[in-house]
């Protein structure tokens, strides 16, 4: 018997879980695709909002912004293939970009062509992760306490 999609995530969500699914980006040189996103609360299970970050293969143009606006460079966390397998590229999470979405939400865009079945982020980048997030100033206070 296959269970729900509904009930998997809101069962096993968790902090450092990752979901695949599409992403309406909004700009003229942002893509619109299928991405990565990472769970950061550390309650998701009954926070109201998802924290999420998603990475990008674009190392270099993430470290550039965080040095022309004067912002921490904790605040780009890259990580490698060999750290998390399921990126077969160089990738960087830049936290100082977050997104918000409700539980719901989350398992609407799973269950349109999106996936879950990805191994947790590992602790050791989850933990620089939430350093990055708190080093922003570019994320709220409340945002923060979620973590």
């Amino acid at each position: 018997m296959d269970i729900p999609v509904k009930i998997r995530i809101a069962l096993g969500i968790e902090q450092g879980a990752v979901f695949n699914f599409h992403m309406e980006m909004d700009g003229p040189k942002r893509q619109s695709k299928n991405r990565y996103f990472v769970v950061l609360n550390k309650n998701p299970k009954t926070d109201t909002a998802l924290v999420l970050v998603t990475p990008t293969t674009q190392v270099a143009k993430r470290r550039e912004f965080v040095q022309r606006a004067g912002i921490s460079e904790r605040t780009i966390v890259s990580v490698s293939p060999t750290e998390y397998p399921v990126f077969t590229s160089e990738s960087a999470f830049n936290c100082n970009d977050i997104i918000e979405v409700s539980m719901d939400d989350l398992i609407r865009k799973v269950e349109d062509n999106g996936s879950m079945n990805y191994p947790k982020i590992p602790d050791s980048i989850l933990a620089k992760l939430i350093v990055g997030i708190n080093e922003s100033p570019r994320i709220s206070p409340a945002i923060k306490k979620l973590l």
